[in-house]
């Protein structure tokens, strides 16, 4: 078998059996063993640069680095969010002629594209607010 062949078997099996046990596309644990296929499979005459393995594992760990921060970013939203309830806020409405609404938050409600405030019964999404007071 060649070495392009068995990296991307590999690659399919490791990223199947991946698929299947969690939403992410690649883990940590699919890279890894992708990383070890690779070097298995390399040419011993003719190995790959040692600096590209440094590269994909440094970038690897960045990845997961900024995936972390944007969970725990999500986390300080969601907590600071249910902290607006009582507050007077005013949040874009393009139902409304002057384009804005303003009323007190009574309460919160979770989608997924990020958490809501509900002011006069309707629910605004967070990213549309533009003052609280």
């Amino acid at each position: 078998m060649s070495n392009v062949a068995a990296v991307s078997s590999a690659v399919n099996s490791t990223v199947s059996s991946s698929s299947t046990s969690s939403s992410k596309l690649v883990s940590e644990d699919t890279f890894l063993k992708l990383l070890v296929t690779q070097l298995e499979n390399q040419d011993p005459l003719n190995p790959q640069d040692s600096a590209q393995f440094v590269s994909q594992l440094a970038s690897f760990s960045s990845l997961e680095q900024m995936s972390s921060m944007n969970s725990s970013m999500e986390t300080v939203l969601e907590t600071s969010v249910t902290s607006l309830i009582g507050k007077t806020a005013t949040v874009l409405d393009s139902s409304n002629t002057a384009g804005y609404t303003t009323g007190t938050i009574t309460g919160i409600q979770y989608y997924s594209d990020g958490p809501a405030v509900k002011i006069n019964g309707t629910d605004y999404l967070f990213s549309n607010v533009q003052n609280i007071s």
